[in-house]
């Protein structure tokens, strides 16, 4: 099951069943596509409190497992100022990989030339910008009518982290056994999780991801 999270002002994006459906025609893989709306939380009411409010439950979105999530930079339906919109597709970016550090994240409907200057046109410094930018680890601005063959490029070449944690789900009811294992008592499930937050277990599985299989090549070349 490949799973990807569309966060898009459209009611209905018109690329989304196009994108399930050619991905899982190149993969073989049934594809998940959940689309948040982030009009839907502007009701009218204190406009900072229904921005954390929404990023909180990317938040929670964002703990399960997800191959790809995809951001509409373009937020033209939010009922936000201009520059106040663009500062919020980064803000969703941000908060996302606050609790999933395994994702792919994108950013789309402009190219990072066009945005980089609105996003210091407002007098804020530009490596305050660009910094977020690094720090949400997104991997591309992509034009709305390509994004389509992106994803499907970035999922050709998952990252380490990505691989382990999509190995470690599909096999999630499994349990640590023995118990000299540091991590006995534990299903594959809540390895996975700590490997998406990157927390202490998190970093010692990919750490020891990418040990074990150095050594096996080394193994095999002996």
């Amino acid at each position: 099951m490949i799973r990807i999270l569309v966060v898009d002002d459209d009611p209905k994006p018109e690329f989304v069943n196009d994108m399930a459906n050619t991905i899982s025609g190149g993969f073989k893989e049934d594809v998940q596509p959940l689309h948040l709306n982030p009009v839907l939380a502007f009701k009218g009411g204190d406009q900072q409190e229904e921005i954390r409010t929404f990023l909180n439950e990317i938040r929670k979105q964002a703990t399960g497992f997800w191959d790809v999530a995809i951001i509409d930079i373009n937020l033209h339906e939010v009922d936000l100022a201009k520059p106040d919109k663009l500062h919020l597709a980064l803000a969703i970016a941000e908060a996302f990989r606050e609790v999933n550090r395994s994702a792919i994240v994108m950013l789309y409907s402009g190219t990072l030339e066009k945005h980089v200057k609105d996003l210091i046109s407002d007098g804020r410094p530009a490596e305050a910008a660009l910094k977020r930018i690094f720090q949400a680890e997104i991997v591309g601005f992509v034009p709305r009518d390509s994004i389509i063959d992106e994803v499907y490029s970035a999922l050709d070449a998952p990252s380490l982290l990505l691989r382990v944690d999509r190995v470690l789900t599909s096999n999630a009811a499994l349990v640590v056994g023995p118990k000299e294992s540091e991590f006995s008592g534990k299903t594959f499930l809540q390895l996975a999780a700590s490997v998406r937050q990157q927390d202490k277990d998190g970093r010692r599985i990919a750490e020891l991801t990418a040990e074990y299989g150095i050594a096996c090549f080394v193994d095999l070349n002996r």
